[in-house]
């Protein structure tokens, strides 16, 4: 077992306003282990979980140390908002397709909003597991504040035609 396999997973249980208990993570590999956690226990289609993180890119340029993370690094930033768009096309929605066992996503469901005070992707698709149809839902929003991402990942059972 290495290092990184001892590390304990940050994951805080909060309870919404609708009196929905969501997990929220503090770690990528947290959150992408407990995504393929349950969908091997078959609950893939009634999910709802967020992760609040520092993109590694940015760990990377602070040398992993987010006492150190530029104050430039935020909504505000052509740099920083391009690298966080790579980082989530490239490598957080590819890692989700792992999860769920659906390396063929495409997330055809695409879209931008950008205000003074954020900007948020919003990405989804319907697909299919064990013969059950359900659509993935993940919202990633990043603010002028800081550095801080924040994605919403929910799945949810769609009628079969």
């Amino acid at each position: 077992m290495t290092k990184k396999d001892k590390k304990e997973v940050k994951v805080q249980t909060v309870t919404t306003e609708d009196g929905e208990t969501v997990k929220v993570f503090e770690d990528l590999q947290g959150f992408e282990t407990f995504i393929a956690n349950e969908t091997e226990d078959d609950d893939f289609d009634h999910l709802h979980c967020k992760l609040n993180y520092y993109p590694p890119f940015v760990l990377h340029e602070s040398h992993e140390d987010p006492e150190k993370i530029s104050d430039s690094a935020n909504s505000h930033s052509k740099k920083f908002v391009r690298h966080l768009h790579q980082h989530i096309e490239k490598h957080l929605l590819k890692d989700i397709k792992q999860a769920v066992r659906k390396p063929e996503l495409k997330f055809h469901e695409k879209s931008k909003e950008e205000t003074f005070d954020k900007i948020t992707w919003h990405y989804g698709e319907e697909t299919e597991y064990h013969n059950r149809p359900f659509k993935i839902d993940v919202k990633v929003v990043c603010t002028h504040e800081d550095a801080m991402v924040f994605v919403d990942y929910k799945t949810h059972p769609v009628a079969a035609n």
